[in-house]
């Protein structure tokens, strides 16, 4: 192992230190590195932090790091008295799926270099797929989202979503009764869950095996900046995504792109009943086939072979629909 997460929770302390500094450090070698051979390693690879006065970058001080890596102590111990767990890059715990997210526009790299987490790891083992959309959809859009979040989980699929009002809720919901797994990605500390309305679904996703996901320590608020930036983990952990109702403007367009531009098969719902179809708040489904290739799917697709597609790596232009019933199940 290269950086322990003790030593990337104490670079990430310091301001002009990013992600792509502590990946450059931490690949720079492949065995423990103590606090001398970090400095040395800083110097090397040139990274530094902002000056107090914002008038450029400096280096960083052994006594520096030091202070930096008493306050990660109490990181750590702060989220152990709070039941949560911490896994970072180079544990071989840490999922390698996660090692390959991107930005919304797939021209770079941006994984997690460090995960807070509640619940059973070993759910992260489990192929999974992402079921987003809109947080106050349309009964016709509640029923298609249970019954496919249903059928994935039965499937073996994990479901994985950010917890959210609507949609997400009905991913987590519906795994959890078909007795699968599901994975929630937060936007905040642990120590809380937001929506507060889904606290007990937060402790149910636990109790049943699943996991609560965020990158931000104990203490962190929920703010819009964390839910644009934890929808790119929702898609960049499946191996697929599923879009069950989403307008144009809206937090689920990040993951559906994040999806799109990083070749995974993105799926979204597709409507017989023209009101629900041509609603508003259904105009980004159509959106995601049209601009980023998405592929709609219905109540009348085989999703065995889907599914097969999906563990197999096949792109997410299946065209695999069995002979269409006189109803759909999205009537």
């Amino acid at each position: 192992m290269s950086l322990t997460t003790r030593q990337i929770l104490a670079l990430q302390s310091f301001s002009g230190v990013g992600k792509k500094s502590i990946l450059k450090v931490g690949n720079y070698t492949s065995y423990f590195i103590d606090t001398d051979e970090l400095i040395e390693i800083l110097s090397k690879c040139s990274v530094k932090k902002k000056s107090p006065n914002e008038s450029g970058k400096v280096p960083i001080t052994r006594k520096e790091l030091e202070r930096a890596l008493d306050k990660a102590d109490q990181t750590i111990e702060l989220a152990e008295s709070n039941c949560v767990g911490i896994i970072s890059y180079y544990e071989p715990e840490f999922p390698n799926i996660l090692k390959n997210v991107m930005t919304k526009d797939g021209k770079r790299e941006d994984p997690p270099v460090v995960l807070f987490y509640k619940g059973d790891l070993s759910a992260l083992k489990e192929p999974a797929i992402a079921v987003i959309g809109t947080r106050k959809c349309t009964p016709t859009a509640e029923k298609a989202g249970s019954y496919l979040a249903s059928e994935f989980a039965k499937r073996g699929f994990c479901i994985v979503s950010g917890l959210a009002l609507g949609c997400d809720t009905i991913g987590h919901k519906e795994a959890l009764k078909a007795g699968g797994r599901t994975i929630a990605f937060l936007a905040h500390g642990l120590d809380t869950v937001y929506p507060p309305e889904n606290t007990e679904l937060a402790e149910d996703i636990v109790i049943n095996g699943g996991l609560l996901l965020s990158e931000y320590e104990i203490g962190t608020r929920v703010s819009p900046y964390n839910l644009v930036a934890r929808d790119r983990l929702q898609a960049g952990l499946a191996l697929a995504t599923l879009v069950i109702q989403t307008g144009i403007q809206g937090g689920t367009m990040h993951a559906a792109q994040n999806c799109a531009n990083s070749g995974k098969p993105l799926f979204v719902v597709k409507y017989r009943d023209q009101q629900t179809n041509s609603a508003e708040i259904t105009q980004g489904n159509h959106m995601l086939v049209n601009k980023f290739g998405a592929s709609y799917i219905s109540g009348t697709d085989n999703l065995d072979e889907i599914a097969n597609r999906i563990l197999n790596g096949i792109g997410s232009k299946p065209a695999i629909s069995s002979a269409v019933r006189q109803n759909s199940l999205f009537d």
